[in-house]
C-alpha cells in the first residue's frame, strides 16, 4: 500500500512537473514525452477532462434534475472520446502515409497533454459564464473583458498549435513540409467535426 501511495506521488510530481514544462519549454519537454515513459501520467488529464464534463454539465442542468445531467455528461463524454480516438487514428495514418515513423502509443502520450491548454480555456470559459454571464455590455468594463478574453484565447489557440506540431514532430519523425501537409487534410476534417458538433447543440467550440 505504501508503495502503491509513494508510486502515486511521484507520477503526480512528474506530471504536474511535465504540465509546466509544457508551457515553460514544450520543444525539450515533448521530446523526453515522446519517449514514451508518460503513458500513465496521461489518466490525470482523462479524469481532469472528466471533471470538466460533469462541472459543465451541472452548470447547464443543476442537479434539480440528475436525469439532464447524467445524459448532458454521458453525451459529452461519448461525443469527445470518439472524437479524440479519431483524431490520434487520423494523425498516425496520415503520418504514416507521408512516411512518418513512430508508434501510435507516442501519439497518444503527446495528443494527450496537447489537451491541456484546451482544458484550461474551456474551464476559464466556463467559470466567466458562472461569473459574467451573457449578454455582456459594452461598457468600458465590458469591452476590457472581451480584449482580455480574445487574448487568452488566441494564447491558448497558440499553445495548442505548438503542441500540434511537436506531437507529429516527435510521435512522428516528421519534418515540417510533412507535417503541413497532414495539415492540409486534417484541418478540413476539423472544421466539419466543428460544424457537426455545432449542429447537435454539443459543442460550439470543438473540444479537441
Amino acid at each position: 500500500m505504501d508503495k502503491l501511495i509513494l508510486s502515486l506521488l511521484r507520477v503526480s510530481v512528474l506530471f504536474v512537473r511535465n504540465v509546466y514544462n509544457c508551457f515553460n519549454s514544450p520543444y525539450v519537454t515533448y521530446r523526453k514525452l515522446s519517449q514514451g515513459k508518460a503513458f500513465s501520467q496521461t489518466v490525470f488529464i482523462i479524469l481532469l477532462t472528466l471533471l470538466y464534463f460533469l462541472f459543465v454539465s451541472f452548470i447547464r442542468n443543476g442537479l434539480s434534475n440528475p436525469f439532464f445531467l447524467t445524459v448532458k455528461f454521458n453525451t459529452l463524454f461519448l461525443f469527445s472520446s470518439s472524437a479524440f480516438a479519431a483524431i490520434i487514428l487520423i494523425l498516425f495514418s496520415l503520418g504514416r502515409m507521408v512516411g512518418g515513423k513512430g508508434e501510435i502509443t507516442k501519439v497518444y502520450i503527446l495528443w494527450t497533454f496537447s489537451l491541456i491548454p484546451t482544458l484550461l480555456w474551456f474551464f476559464a470559459a466556463s467559470v466567466l459564464y458562472l461569473i459574467l454571464p451573457p449578454p455582456r455590455t459594452l461598457s468600458i468594463a465590458g469591452k476590457l473583458y472581451s480584449l482580455v478574453f480574445v487574448a487568452f484565447s488566441l494564447a491558448m489557440l497558440i499553445w495548442k498549435s505548438i503542441l500540434y506540431y511537436l506531437t507529429l514532430r516527435f510521435a512522428l519523425k516528421l519534418d515540417l513540409w510533412r507535417i503541413l501537409v497532414i495539415s492540409a487534410v486534417f484541418l478540413p476534417v476539423l472544421v466539419v467535426y466543428t460544424v457537426g458538433m455545432y449542429r447537435l447543440g454539443i459543442f460550439r467550440i470543438p473540444f479537441i
